[in-house]
């Protein structure tokens, strides 16, 4: 009688968690979407094309797609931060720059995915921002030009015979 009654719990319990994850992820966006970044020196705002996110099926199945002007294409040149729905978040950045099939970019453009922690994804369903998630107008790729730029080579010392000889 006992088992009976522990597998009953058990079975209710389940199906009350699942309930209450099924509520959680077709939550609806709780802000409207912002037509505008802010505006800020030298920063370039870029929103996300498309948002994938499914963070129970794991590691990398949440992420947003991104079209970005090919002058932003080399990394080394900016800070690359992800902010949703005014969230700074971590991030890794995947598919080579162009080599992304998923979506098709107008000449001059590459499409840029950028991941995001399936724990990061755990957060915004735990606190109810779930929808604000899926939604791709609040991902925002924001880049922050740092100011480096390559040398000239002709006034390197390589070139003008100072470096290592051959």
């Amino acid at each position: 009688m006992r088992k009976t009654k522990a597998a009953w719990v058990a079975v209710m319990v389940s199906f009350a968690l699942l309930a209450m994850g099924t509520m959680l992820i077709n939550v609806p966006p709780l802000t409207e979407c912002s037509s505008e970044p802010p505006v800020q020196t030298k920063q370039y705002w870029f929103r996300a094309e498309r948002t994938y996110v499914q963070p129970w099926r794991g590691p990398h199945h949440v992420y947003g797609l991104f079209t970005v002007p090919n002058q932003y294409k080399f990394h080394h040149l900016y800070a690359a931060t992800l902010s949703i729905q005014g969230v700074e978040t971590e991030f890794t950045a995947g598919s080579p720059e162009g080599s992304d099939d998923t979506v098709i970019t107008k000449p001059g453009y590459y499409t840029k995915r950028v991941y995001i922690s399936t724990r990061t994804a755990l957060w915004f369903l735990a606190t109810g921002r779930f929808g604000d998630l899926r939604m791709p107008c609040h991902w925002w790729l924001v880049l922050t030009d740092t100011g480096w730029r390559p040398t000239n080579s002709s006034n390197s010392s390589f070139s003008q015979g100072s470096g290592i000889d051959r």
